[in-house]
């Protein structure tokens, strides 16, 4: 799957993969926490540039969902680039949520008004392929819902309410915003509190 990252960032024309791509990516799925850390440092930024997302991004996603499968990292605590302590598919779930949120509607309309075109005109198009992975990033946060780690289920909920704004997923919504309700119900820290309260808040069932 790191060959397929590597592949498609060689592809790009008008960009060119860090020379290290391969290991540094590769050391994501490695026991060794140092590589895990460079490993996540490159992913957090190198597919994403507002209001770009690059075409090795639909391949790192994949690699992204397989690490998450096999729950990559084990109960290591690291640290992000953004300066939060979690097991490593915490990390991994905050990504997801970053790359599902660069493609949705609201980002779709930014690009537009920036751009004068949609980025989903082409079929091919990278945005279009991100979207259709969006059962898989469901499926995979929804089972990390009951993670032992609170920072990992207040991530997967996070993407669980990125990816339930899709129409095709909005089945869902019921379901998160129940475990939104009991991260809210059973959190003490204000923020995380704060936090659970939009997210439930967001996508609660309607009053009748």
């Amino acid at each position: 799957m790191v060959d397929d990252i590597v592949r498609a960032g060689q592809a790009e024309e008008d960009r060119r993969p860090a020379p290290d791509m391969w290991s540094l990516l590769h050391g994501l799925g490695t026991d060794d926490p140092q590589s895990v850390t460079r490993g996540l440092s490159y992913l957090w930024d190198a597919f994403l540039e507002y209001p770009n997302v690059f075409e090795p991004a639909v391949p790192a996603v994949r690699y992204v969902l397989a690490l998450l499968d096999r729950k990559a990292g084990g109960d290591t605590v690291i640290r992000s680039p953004d300066g939060r302590l979690r097991p490593l598919r915490g990390h991994l779930l905050t990504w997801l949520s970053r790359v599902a949120d660069a493609v949705g509607d609201v980002r779709v309309r930014e690009f537009v008004e920036l751009a004068g075109f949609s980025p989903l005109e082409s079929a091919t198009s990278t945005w279009r392929a991100v979207r259709q992975l969006r059962p898989q990033m469901y499926e995979a946060a929804a089972a990390f819902l009951d993670d032992p780690h609170p920072g990992v289920r207040q991530e997967a909920i996070t993407v669980a309410v990125v990816l339930v704004r899709d129409p095709a997923l909005a089945v869902h919504r019921r379901h998160i915003a129940a475990a939104a309700r009991v991260f809210l119900d059973t959190c003490t820290d204000p923020m995380c509190r704060r936090w659970a309260a939009e997210a439930f808040d967001e996508i609660r069932p309607s009053r009748p």
